[in-house]
């Protein structure tokens, strides 16, 4: 069965100052979640997935990130379409069920009843445990989840506590981050590719459909599949417009036409 319990004693250690600053200053911006990535990563190892979302129901949730396997991106709408009402996050929203309440959920593969489920998402990836931490707000709760590969083992209780520490900060920004990013709505592709296009003649169309598509996320598997073309061929494409912006991440592509 999967440990649920409510978190009722915790501190937060001097060392988290600094990834509270980190935190706030990135609060509403692309990279708010990487930050929270960033934070999780500084804590712990081996971390293999990170999601960030509010929920007000099994059915109802909105992701605001998500740190995965590039294989596993094309398989999130088969997770919300099949698998989401058979997820044990669900009953651990009971263990916070006040405003502020905190609850730990720690899941192992044996742990999940659906067989698919665990197949899909757990075995086949090679995932040893995964945690969720669930705070109550106002209107929602906040969920931070956080998986682990075999490879590096279970987490330990030192870790769990600086990931207390990490979502106690999180999750009450979610609502902030949320309202600031939906007054700023993000740029859609062909308006990433009309920018990329207008501010740099060096690059080729094909570039600029490559570029709009890595700064707003996508992999290079997506990219791929959207454009009808090789992995490969997005790989050198890119390389080339990396070359040409002298830019190394899709963070400093994104900046360079959202200034």
């Amino acid at each position: 069965m999967p440990e649920i319990r409510q978190i009722n004693d915790w501190r937060l250690p001097g060392t988290t100052g600094d990834a509270y600053e980190k935190l706030l200053a990135t609060v509403g911006t692309e990279e708010f979640g990487s930050t929270v990535r960033d934070c999780i990563a500084s804590a712990t190892a081996g971390v293999r997935r990170v999601y960030l979302f509010e929920a007000t129901g099994r059915e109802h949730s909105e992701l605001q990130y998500s740190f995965c396997e590039p294989s596993l991106t094309s398989l999130l709408p088969s997770y919300h379409k099949h698998y989401l009402q058979l997820d044990p996050v669900w009953d651990a929203y009971r263990a916070a069920p006040a405003d502020h309440d905190m609850a730990l959920l720690r899941i192992r593969p044996g742990d999940i009843a659906s067989a698919g489920f665990r197949r899909t998402f757990f075995d086949d990836c090679g995932i040893v445990e995964r945690v969720s931490f669930i705070q109550r707000g106002a209107q929602q709760w906040r969920i931070m989840n956080v998986a682990r590969h075999k490879n590096v083992g279970c987490f330990s209780d030192v870790e769990l506590s600086s990931l207390v520490a990490i979502a106690s900060l999180a999750l009450p920004m979610l609502p902030l981050n949320r309202k600031r990013q939906k007054a700023h709505p993000q740029l859609t592709v062909p308006q990433m590719e009309d920018r990329f296009a207008s501010r740099f003649e060096a690059l080729t169309p094909r570039e600029c459909q490559v570029c709009a598509r890595a700064a707003i996320g996508m992999s290079v598997e997506a990219t791929a599949i959207d454009l009808a073309i090789a992995k490969t061929s997005v790989l050198t494409y890119r390389r080339r417009a990396y070359g040409r912006l002298q830019v190394t991440s899709p963070y400093e592509l994104c900046a360079l036409v959202t200034q």
